[in-house]
């Protein structure tokens, strides 16, 4: 067995002494000695004791007793226990090598009782690996993987966070990026990919219902073990949804190779150029910027593991020529998949109270049983009122009107940064350009139909009337729309003959959309009735 030269020696004195030096060469009050101690076992990585330990040796016997002792000439023996308990124990081990360290020592005492209380754990496993008898050693051999590969787009979706060295700037803090992506399988083109503030459930929930929104439900999500992405908000949203949610096998990381491969090329061509620009953005620049390497660079590179005919493919080109049928999801269902939901009943002043908040429904439910759908990550947000599983519209806080509170003022936007210049600037000059470029090819020839949006609804208004809305009047018309989760043509125009008709065109305007709200409602329970 090799010995310990005097050099290697006197290195280790050297570096224990740099450890105790803080607490040796000047005077500590008796106050702050353990606060000392502690700092310094945190600065290097040991404990107090040790540390201790050396400043005793040092003030006995100088450096010479920092240095380690020389290899023994029994190295490598189990000096406490004879042969015959560690060939017992390798024994043990054989013959059920799935046995834990514990069990052994278990086994040995009771073999042994002489040597009760005096069989280490780590010297147990020190010596049993040295003999090749641990259970890695004596189990089975490393499983063996095999590459699969999905039948078609959105068949299976692999959703994971990438935590890359960068900072984005927040106000006057720089904080750490976090970005998550979900990948598609089959085309390797990503679903989201984007920059959030935290590592959160609720950054997962928005990733997927941009994902959801975009491209449509997939088949199954595949997720590490991390409590924001298999917790109950998500795993509960994947069951509303009907996805299937399929966890990482834990110890398996292989199983996620995709998304990890994907981030190992994000952090080898996106991070050298950010560090080129030589500035902190703020969460929008960072994500603008992710959205053009994504668009640009990512999407539109061959890739090797989506050939055909011999020829790579870009994710974006793979998933272009996959045929199969995107399967949309109505948006209030999807933001029903991420709520939680109570029963309560509308009282006679068309209030209903959750968590101590009392919040305001259309007064034609009074008396009737609703569901209620919330957000507990957002308590004071409007609810949505559901009845006999039919959206009927949105419930808002009750706020007295004395007790309104002051809107406070904006914060004031960040400094500007002076950023270099770097190819993440061409690439989102590209994705800019192909956007306008978008825009413009949609605009000439005949001009499709627009949806009923709430300036529709402003201008039938204001056909009815025989005026203009004024300012004020026009935040009531996007209250009602809120509160009815966006209004239909039919029914608007409908009740405005009806009351006008009775009442003609000199009324207050609250009236005429307090009339539009309870058509809406009624019109919405009779359906599903």
């Amino acid at each position: 067995m090799p010995t310990v030269g005097p050099r290697e020696r006197q290195k280790v004195a050297l570096s224990h002494y740099a450890a105790i030096a803080p607490r040796i060469e000047r005077e500590v009050p008796p106050g702050a000695r353990m606060t000392l101690w502690r700092e310094l076992a945190q600065e290097h990585g040991v404990t107090v004791r040790s540390l201790q330990r050396w400043q005793q040796r040092f003030l006995q016997d100088g450096l010479e007793g920092l240095m380690p002792a020389a290899h023994r000439s029994d190295q490598g023996t189990l000096r406490a226990l004879p042969q015959e308990v560690l060939d017992a124990a390798v024994a043990l081990r054989r013959e059920q090598p799935e046995r834990g360290s514990r069990s052994l020592i278990l086994l040995l005492e009771a073999r042994f009782p002489e040597y009760r209380g005096r069989i280490a754990r780590p010297t147990l496993d020190r010596h049993l690996r040295r003999l090749g008898a641990t259970r890695r050693q004596l189990g089975p051999g490393s499983r063996v993987l095999r590459r699969f590969r999905t039948p078609h787009r959105n068949a299976l979706w692999i959703a994971d966070f990438c935590l890359p060295p960068l900072l984005w700037c927040d106000g006057e803090q720089q904080r750490p990026v976090v970005i998550l992506g979900i990948l598609d399988h089959h085309t390797r083109r990503l679903m989201h990919f984007a920059a959030a503030p935290n590592r959160q459930a609720s950054t997962v929930e928005d990733g997927l219902k941009t994902a959801i929104a975009t491209f449509g439900l997939p088949t199954s999500l595949y997720t590490d073990n991390g409590a924001e992405l298999v917790g109950s908000l998500v795993d509960g949203a994947c069951a509303h949804l009907g996805i299937r949610h399929i966890r990482s096998s834990i110890g398996l990381p292989e199983g996620r190779g995709a998304i990890e491969r994907l981030f190992r090329t994000f952090q080898g061509s996106f991070l050298p150029e950010m560090a080129a620009k030589a500035m902190v953005p703020t969460l929008p620049e960072l994500n603008r910027y992710l959205a053009a390497w994504q668009h640009e660079f990512y999407e539109a590179q061959p890739h090797d593991g989506l050939t055909l005919d011999g020829k790579p493919r870009s994710p974006l080109q793979a998933w272009e020529a996959d045929g199969t049928t995107l399967r949309p999801v109505d948006p209030v269902r999807l933001n029903a998949a991420f709520l939680l939901s109570v029963v309560r009943r509308v009282d006679k002043t068309s209030l209903v109270s959750l968590d101590g908040v009392r919040y305001l429904c259309p007064d034609v439910l009074v008396g009737a049983k609703v569901e209620l759908r919330y957000h507990p990550a957002h308590p004071g947000d409007p609810l949505q009122v559901w009845d006999a599983d039919r959206f009927v519209g949105l419930a808002f806080p009750y706020v007295a009107p004395e007790q309104v509170p002051h809107r406070p003022a904006a914060p004031p936007a960040p400094p500007a940064t002076g950023p270099t210049f770097s190819a993440l600037d061409i690439l989102d000059a590209q994705r800019q350009q192909k956007l306008q470029a978008t825009l413009a090819a949609a605009l000439p020839g005949p001009v499709p139909s627009l949806p009923f949006t709430e300036a529709a609804a402003a201008a039938l208004l204001e056909r009815a009337l025989g005026r203009s809305l004024q300012g004020q009047e026009n935040r009531w018309l996007a209250d009602t729309w809120r509160r009815c989760g966006g209004l239909e043509p039919a029914i608007c125009d409908q009740a405005l003959l009806g009351f006008i008709a009775r009442h003609g065109t000199d009324q207050h305007l609250v009236h005429y959309l307090d009339q539009i709200q309870q058509a809406h409602i009624r019109a919405r329970r009779s359906a599903s009735s």
